[in-house]
């Protein structure tokens, strides 16, 4: 069965579920294996900014996806990832906690939630040429 054939709710549970996993998997690779894990304290600055970089391409890939998957019909899928970034972030900041300040946490998900949703958007751009 074709992906376009499916139904509106399941298109977008699978929009957030493929989504997720992108960005997980995506940002994993930077971070962990290509830079070695990512912190203010203890990264070189070539390390923070390409793997901040790398991040935020992550978060690009991850929106542009799920919002292809819904045909750029809906936000919906970009809202759900986005509260489960919040979320993660309230958790790793407050409850975890990082070893890193909390300003350098906050923008590290700040670019997440902005990545998501640019990613959205140059869909959204290339789809209405």
């Amino acid at each position: 069965m074709a992906i376009y054939k499916v139904s509106g709710w399941i298109r977008i549970i699978l929009a957030v579920v493929v989504g997720e996993a992108i960005l997980v998997v995506l940002t994993t690779l930077v971070q962990e294996n290509l830079f070695g894990g990512i912190s203010y304290t203890n990264s070189s600055r070539f390390d923070l900014v390409f793997g901040g970089a790398g991040t935020f391409l992550s978060a690009v890939i991850c929106g542009a996806v799920s919002y292809f998957l819904v045909n750029a019909r809906t936000t919906i899928p970009l809202w759900i990832i986005s509260t489960l970034i919040t979320a993660e972030s309230i958790w790793l900041i407050f409850f975890k906690g990082t070893g890193d300040p909390v300003w350098f946490d906050l923008l590290a998900s700040l670019s997440l939630l902005a990545g998501v949703w640019v990613g959205a958007l140059l869909v959204r751009r290339f789809k209405d040429r």
